[in-house]
């Protein structure tokens, strides 16, 4: 093989530059459109058309809606903190995952508090999470960076979706779980959906595995029955045997989903253990890689409108231990 590490580097052509100058004028002209036409242009780039925002009919349409005119409640549900009195309100605090502390500066007095095996979250948007098997590993300086990178990132403006804009962002730091071969356990995604003239809801699951290796992803009815619903190379088509929790899991996201036309409630279940991941009212921005149209217009169907809950908890007591005075 020919050493190319001494060869000078290629020098930019005009077709290069001309790409560069693109890139920037659709980078510019996109961070100035409204949300509106902003999640129309993603639409299109992904689907090759435009979306039905003023009439929609699948899901896909449904939840693109909602990136831009949110329930005002879609706000307290998403805060990955604040949802905790929510959940604790409705199925209680033993389905909550420890929580250590939440702050928005990691001081070296609540770094010495923590264990030695933790997980470090942003509240206000998804890909903030820091798996953390060995405190060794991640000296103080490393997470306090790592942190303030994150709480320096406007989730709104890089996914448009309104809900997420008034999140007053913060670091949490939450016991690590585990399955019994030393992985983080299966995520159990429930996708409830409700309509007016039924009172249970119709749900359907997606299962996530090796979420940090050789991730992989398949969907089941509540029955336990595969079903192909999206088009995605992760998908494995095994089924998996059916876990013990399942009836409990189903009746703890029926309880936080209840007076949603539809969320998603995320659940681990492991060491028989339920334990609540989040509450996510737009997944995927609308852009889920359906199996075939039908299927996304299936799913759209059974989005009926419903007004969600009025009230939701500001506060019931205190259900972790805050941190204390940082010196």
């Amino acid at each position: 093989m020919r050493d190319t590490s001494s060869a000078p580097a290629r020098r930019p052509t005009l077709r290069d530059f001309s790409r560069t100058l693109l890139r920037r004028a659709r980078k510019t002209l996109t961070s100035r459109l409204n949300d509106r036409l902003y999640v129309s242009f993603v639409y299109r780039r992904e689907f090759g058309r435009f979306p039905n925002l003023s009439n929609p009919q699948t899901f896909n349409e449904k939840i693109c809606c909602r990136r831009f005119d949110p329930e005002p409640v879609y706000t307290f549900l998403s805060d990955k903190y604040a949802v905790r009195d929510y959940v604790a309100a409705t199925v209680g605090q033993h389905y909550l995952i420890e929580c250590y502390g939440h702050t928005q500066r990691l001081t070296p007095k609540m770094y010495k508090q923590l264990p030695e095996s933790f997980v470090m979250k942003g509240n206000h948007g998804s890909g903030f999470n820091l798996l953390v098997e060995d405190k060794q590993q991640y000296p103080l300086q490393l997470l306090d960076n790592i942190g303030r990178r994150w709480l320096s990132a406007d989730y709104y403006a890089a996914s448009r979706e309104s809900h997420y804009r008034e999140i007053e962002p913060q670091l949490l730091f939450e016991k690590l779980l585990l399955d019994d071969q030393g992985r983080p356990p299966m995520d159990f995604k429930f996708y409830c959906f409700r309509r007016p003239d039924r009172y249970a809801p119709e749900i359907y699951i997606e299962v996530v595995q090796n979420r940090f290796t050789d991730f992989a992803v398949d969907y089941y009815d509540v029955d336990w029955n595969l079903i192909e619903v999206v088009q995605d190379r992760f998908t494995t088509g095994r089924r998996i045997p059916k876990p013990e929790q399942l009836d409990e899991a189903l009746e703890v996201a029926r309880k936080l989903s209840e007076g949603f036309d539809f969320a998603r409630v995320d659940l681990y279940l492991t060491a028989g253990r339920i334990y609540f991941g989040e509450i996510t009212f737009t997944p995927t921005g609308g852009l889920k890689n359906f199996r075939t149209p039908a299927h996304d217009q299936w799913w759209g169907q059974l989005m009926q409108p419903l007004r969600p809950p009025v009230d939701t908890p500001a506060s019931h007591g205190p259900i972790d231990m805050p941190w204390p005075d940082a010196d």
